[in-house]
């Protein structure tokens, strides 16, 4: 795929922290009430082949083996999924590490994580090929580029510099939003990096840009993608929840075994996904996420593993993101454990 050129996709949008609520889904279309076998599965953001594992698992018929009707559907934010669940009017979200933790410290409703989808982090570190910056201590008295100021690129940025004696005021940060068109803004000098989410990284491998690229989990395990849940709604439903995870980590081991290209095909006959249009970048998208799921071992698949989130939730203290009280009351693998073991 040499000397091939391909254009950014129209989701730019970072996946973060986002402050602010919607109260509609894209569409205008109603979220339905929850039952024990009809659940919605609430993205905060246009469903992209990060989502593969639910996608598929509608696609696939993992749900409705499980006796499953699942609904993947999106809304505009990560606050506005989290509500969605909170609020009984989908049975769970696909947010981050970081989000559960500041959710579970400021909702009166207790949100858990039942599981991890991608267990490593969707951005990445980007600098130049001829001046570049390979660890977090290199960060010091430089310029680093992100999405936005405050929002889930910085968070990491923050992380990343808490696992170093590098004091925050010491790097300077420039909003200059979330693409692959980034790149002429490093060539140029105007940043000496820049956080990259995990398609946009791939973009650039893909055209051979002069750049190095490393991934922010190589530093700062936050999981990229983890399954929350009200405590409530997954004691009250446990049978239910134990089938939806069976049908998530069967979907994800189905994923990991097929032909990319029979997967691709499987989910955009039902789904428009949001991504670069070209069928290689998408193939290798797939796999990179294949990467990601299977990053602490084929056993962890959809499972939470312990240090990771006891070292994120360290680190999250560390960078005064927030302060977590109960990390162990931050997610459960009761009901992942049972599905794998029934």
């Amino acid at each position: 795929m040499q000397g091939k050129s391909f254009m950014t996709d129209r989701r730019t949008v970072l996946k973060g922290l986002a402050a602010g609520s919607a109260g509609f889904l894209l569409g205008g279309m109603p979220v339905l009430a929850q039952s024990k076998t009809k659940l919605v599965f609430m993205e905060p953001f246009d469903l992209a082949l990060e989502y593969i594992h639910e996608m598929n698992g509608v696609v696939g018929g993992h749900f409705e083996r499980e006796g499953l009707d699942v609904e993947v559907t999106s809304i505009r934010n990560t606050s506005a999924a989290i509500q969605q669940v909170v609020t009984n009017q989908a049975a769970t979200a696909r947010v981050g590490l970081l989000d559960v933790f500041r959710a579970q410290e400021a909702q009166d409703e207790p949100v858990f994580s039942v599981g991890t989808s991608l267990h490593r982090g969707i951005f990445n570190v980007v600098s130049r090929s001829a001046d570049p910056i390979r660890k977090p201590e290199d960060f010091a008295g430089k310029t680093v580029g992100l999405a936005s100021l405050g929002g889930g690129q910085e968070n990491v940025l923050n992380l990343l510099l808490a696992g170093t004696d590098v004091p925050g005021d010491k790097v300077v940060r420039q909003a200059i939003g979330s693409n692959a068109g980034n790149v002429e803004i490093l060539k140029q000098g105007r940043v000496d990096a820049f956080l990259a989410t995990v398609e946009t990284a791939l973009l650039l491998k893909m055209n051979n840009e002069p750049v190095e690229i490393w991934p922010t989990s190589d530093y700062a395990p936050l999981p990229g993608g983890v399954l929350l849940m009200t405590k409530e709604y997954a004691q009250a439903n446990e049978e239910t929840v134990v089938k939806f995870l069976r049908a998530m980590r069967n979907s994800a081991l189905d994923i990991l075994a097929s032909d990319p290209a029979v997967i691709l095909d499987r989910i955009t006959a039902k789904y428009d996904v949001v991504a670069n249009e070209d069928r290689d970048f998408r193939i290798a998208a797939i796999k990179a996420y294949n990467d990601m799921t299977v990053a602490n071992g084929e056993a962890n698949v959809m499972r939470n593993v312990d240090e990771v989130v006891a070292k994120s939730a360290e680190l999250a203290s560390r960078a005064g993101i927030v302060d977590v009280k109960d990390v162990k009351g931050t997610y459960t693998n009761q009901y992942i454990d049972a599905a794998i073991a029934g």
